[in-house]
């Protein structure tokens, strides 16, 4: 493989794991500076506001997401009036949507009794709609933050866009900490992860401002011809965390009607251990999804090829490694976790294994298909599958090791079916680039 194709990538895994790194830190160091500075009962208050908020992550429908990837094949191919076009069809529509919804929410939190609603108790007295009020406003604005982050990536700056997002994500966290351990309450701390937001969005607006000047931020380049062009792909790319989230929260809910609160903590132990593979493919996922996006935009072959074999070697690597890691000490994990408290099961470890395995493989396939907005298959059949599979689960399930095998069995068929689907794809679409002349471009 030539060095001019591992560069970006190793900068864009190096990336990645600073982005993991600040995830860690912040989870494992705000938590007992927060408790200790606020106490246990405003921590928790705290912990339910800021929660309540997160369903906004979908607000953007998608979009963002799939502006990235289309921006980037774009410049890629030189056509930079035609990345534009997309950038600022989709900024009016999100501009629309967020204003609809901040309308909605905004008059929710005015005329409701969110304190009595969600029996804060008197700690969140005149705080909770504060809370609220600038955790919802900090998501909205957080969308405009990710497709501004398109303007960075399309110029070839994948690694910068994802050190700069983790950058602020840090300073956001830090900005809580900083007024909780001087005294200040929960809604002074949302209002300074408020500002720090603001100060994200002005500083984006400058750094595109200087380093891509053809990226305007109006509205005359918009055409709702290009947004509705885009619509189909970002709603399937909404359905994969939807489905993620029926996958991972469904069995839980399940097993909370028909066991214990024990067999309960097993289940969840279990999979948190087991997930460290997909926390690990999704980095190496995430460093490639950028780069295939700019070769299939210049009609790069080689690299692309370049690309698939060495994206396909880190994975198998992964898996094996993985493999490795949960028949030694995979048991020892989840005992670990729970503190003694749990004891593992080998054939519910071992279930969790294999659709841990699937699931890092086909998102291994995602990514490529995903990269140049070719997923919607794979996307509906997700969503298709884990919906059947949580009607199967409440219908038959009776053990944790029977919602194992339903979660399974999804990633083994969404699997089977990514193959199928890249194969044919890119099978396709490798014979045009073969007859395509390689443009300029990052």
């Amino acid at each position: 493989m030539r060095i001019s194709d591992v560069r970006p990538i190793n900068r864009n895994l190096a990336a990645q794991l600073y982005s993991q790194a600040t995830i860690i830190v912040v989870q494992l160091g705000s938590v007992p500076l927060l408790i200790s500075a606020w106490g246990i009962e405003s921590y928790g208050i705290w912990v339910v506001l800021t929660a309540l908020p997160a369903a906004l992550a979908f607000s953007d429908f998608g979009f963002t997401f799939i502006a990235k990837n289309d921006m980037a094949m774009r410049v890629a191919a030189g056509d930079r009036d035609g990345a534009l076009q997309s950038f600022q069809s989709i900024l009016a529509l999100l501009g629309l949507v967020l204003l609809f919804v901040g309308i909605l929410i905004g008059a929710a939190l005015f005329l409701l009794p969110i304190e009595a609603m969600l029996h804060l108790g008197p700690e969140a007295a005149g705080a909770a709609k504060a809370v609220l009020g600038a955790h919802i406003l900090s998501l909205l604005l957080y969308q405009f933050c990710l497709l501004f982050y398109a303007g960075i990536r399309c110029e070839g700056h994948a690694a910068a866009e994802t050190v700069l997002a983790a950058s602020w994500r840090l300073g956001e966290a830090a900005a809580f900490i900083a007024v909780a351990l001087t005294g200040g309450g929960l809604a002074l701390a949302a209002l300074a992860g408020l500002a720090i937001r603001i100060g994200n969005i002005v500083f984006l607006l400058v750094w595109l401002r200087v380093n891509v000047p053809w990226l305007k931020i109006s509205f005359s380049q918009a055409r709702l011809s290009r947004a509705k062009e885009l619509a189909g792909p970002a709603l399937s790319y909404m359905l994969v965390p939807i489905s993620h989230a029926v996958l991972i929260q469904g069995p839980v809910i399940i097993l909370g009607a028909i066991a214990t609160p024990v067999v309960v903590t097993l289940y969840a132990v279990t999979r948190s251990v087991s997930r460290l593979g997909i926390a690990a493919a999704n980095m190496i996922n995430l460093a490639f999804t950028p780069e295939y996006s700019f070769a299939y935009g210049r009609r790069d072959l080689p690299r692309l090829r370049n690309y698939f074999r060495f994206h396909a070697a880190l994975l198998a690597g992964g898996v094996l490694l993985y493999l490795g890691l949960m028949q030694v000490a995979g048991g020892f994990g989840v005992g670990l976790l729970s503190r003694g408290e749990v004891v593992p099961v080998a054939a519910l470890t071992g279930f969790m294994a294999i659709g841990v395995v699937a699931e890092m493989l086909w998102s291994g396939l995602f990514s490529p298909l995903s990269a140049i907005n070719a997923h919607r298959a794979i996307a509906l059949l997700l969503a298709v599958s884990s919906a059947a599979s949580l009607v199967v689960s409440v219908a038959f399930a009776a053990t944790s090791i029977d919602l194992a095998v339903s979660v399974s069995a999804v990633h083994v068929v969404v699997l089977l079916a990514s193959a199928l689907l890249f194969a044919r794809t890119y099978r396709t679409d490798l014979a045009t680039l073969g007859a395509s002349p390689v443009k300029a471009g990052p």
